[in-house]
This record gives C-alpha cells, sequence and structure tokens, in this order.
C-alpha cells in the first residue's frame, strides 16, 4: 500500500485526525462536567430534603404542642362548665 504524496490529501488526513482528537478532548471535558453539575444537583437535593424533613419535625411538634393545650383548655372549660351546672341543680334543689 502506497501513501499518499499529495500535500492537500496529507493535510486534509491531519485536520480531519486532530479534529477528531479535540472532539474527543471536548467530549471527555464535557462529561466530567457534567458528572460534576449532576453531583452537585444531587447534593442540593438531599439538602433540600434534610431541611424539608428538619421543617416537618419542628411542624409536628409544634402542632402536636399546640393540641396538647388546646385539650388542657377544653379540659378546664369542661370542669368549669360541669361544677356551674351541678350549682345550678342544686340552687334549683333548694330553690
Amino acid at each position: 500500500m502506497k501513501l499518499p504524496d499529495d500535500p492537500i490529501t496529507i493535510g486534509t488526513f491531519l485536520l480531519a485526525l486532530g479534529g477528531n482528537c479535540v472532539w474527543a478532548l471536548l467530549f471527555f471535558a464535557n462529561s466530567i462536567k457534567r458528572k460534576y453539575a449532576a453531583e452537585r444537583d444531587f447534593g442540593h437535593i438531599k439538602n433540600n430534603l434534610k431541611d424539608l424533613t428538619n421543617n416537618l419535625e419542628f411542624l409536628f411538634k409544634e402542632l402536636d404542642r399546640r393540641l396538647d393545650s388546646q385539650d388542657r383548655d377544653l379540659s378546664e372549660l369542661k370542669s368549669y362548665l360541669i361544677g356551674k351546672a351541678i350549682r345550678r341543680d342544686r340552687e334549683h334543689e333548694e330553690g
């Protein structure tokens, strides 16, 4: 097999080979950038999920505290109304 001795053919071949090498390097560099970006995005999502979990935990604790407070208030009101009804019944019996 005889190699071409035409400078245009050799130049074209070298430019094509160089272009393919540059394309391969750029493809590799872009794949590394995409990998880094995906890891960064995943880290952000993981941190956001952790924050949401912490906020939900706080929300449920606060809700539980408020419901306990309302339960105590309702118990006090119930006791007051029962006491008032008992006093009224005694007044009707005496009167």
